[in-house]
């Protein structure tokens, strides 16, 4: 089960300081735990240390916190740790691309784009057969892996993808995406989307730092409230209660 933490204002009529409640979020079982703010630092360090007891009794191992909310370290003594947003972002990668050289006025049907990874990940193979179809060319470096892949958009598409480029070439993408434990390479001044575990690379700057995603009515509905929004799309994915094709990219921000 996951743990959601939201912190509630001040209500008289409330006697309990944490009260739990299980929420069916798109048919995903939420262990949702409410903390009333305390009295100074310790009577809140106290409650939250409550509210972990209680979501380990309920044998949450991931939760959704708010933002900001700094003392996560309580939760993870306890053995739960935040839910986080990667698994969207990589399973998204190729809508945040589109979206990207839109809101950079860039058009795709005149672009190149090279896509990164140590493997042929199903990530990255998505990303791959969204974009290849869009832009003007497509660059794959991916462990040597992707043939499959780049048969099929050959064969029923009539896309050709230019596998195992070289440094020359990579130089040419205006978009770079990343995947797994491969770097940035290519001309510094290109567009980069990280969707792995490299975050940062000497001259190189993460281009779609912020995503915020929109979703069906219904699916908004089952969300309100709650302010993780991508961690939450992350995990509702994860479990097959939404598909990419139901989430769209509204606002790629440099800010939260």
């Amino acid at each position: 089960m996951f743990g959601l933490l939201t912190i509630a204002e001040k209500d008289a009529a409330r006697r309990a300081a944490v009260e739990c409640a299980v929420r069916d979020v798109c048919g995903v079982r939420i262990f949702e735990v409410s903390v009333l703010p305390g009295r100074g630092p310790l009577g809140q360090r106290r409650r939250l240390q409550r509210a972990a007891r209680q979501m380990q009794r309920a044998g949450v191992r991931r939760a959704l916190f708010p933002e900001e909310f700094l003392q996560q370290f309580l939760f993870a003594k306890y053995g739960i740790v935040a839910a986080r947003g990667e698994y969207l972002r990589r399973m998204t990668a190729g809508k945040i691309a589109r979206k990207l050289l839109e809101q950079n006025g860039m058009d795709p049907a005149a672009c190149h784009v090279a896509l990164l990874g140590d493997h042929m990940s199903a990530e990255l193979r998505g990303a791959l057969m969204e974009l290849a179809l869009h832009v003007r060319y497509t660059m794959l470096c991916a462990g040597g892996g992707g043939g499959e892949a780049c048969s099929v958009l050959r064969r029923e598409y009539g896309v050709s993808v230019a596998r195992n480029a070289g440094a020359a070439l990579l130089k040419t993408a205006e978009l770079v995406l990343t995947f797994g434990d491969a770097a940035p390479c290519g001309a510094p001044d290109c567009l980069w989307l990280p969707c792995g575990s490299v975050h940062e690379a000497e001259g190189y700057r993460n281009a779609a730092p912020v995503v915020r995603y929109s979703a069906a009515p219904e699916v908004e509905a089952a969300m309100e409230g709650i302010q993780a929004q991508n961690a939450l799309l992350s995990l509702l994915l994860e479990m097959g209660a939404v598909r990419v094709n139901e989430l769209e990219v509204a606002e790629i921000a440099q800010n939260a």
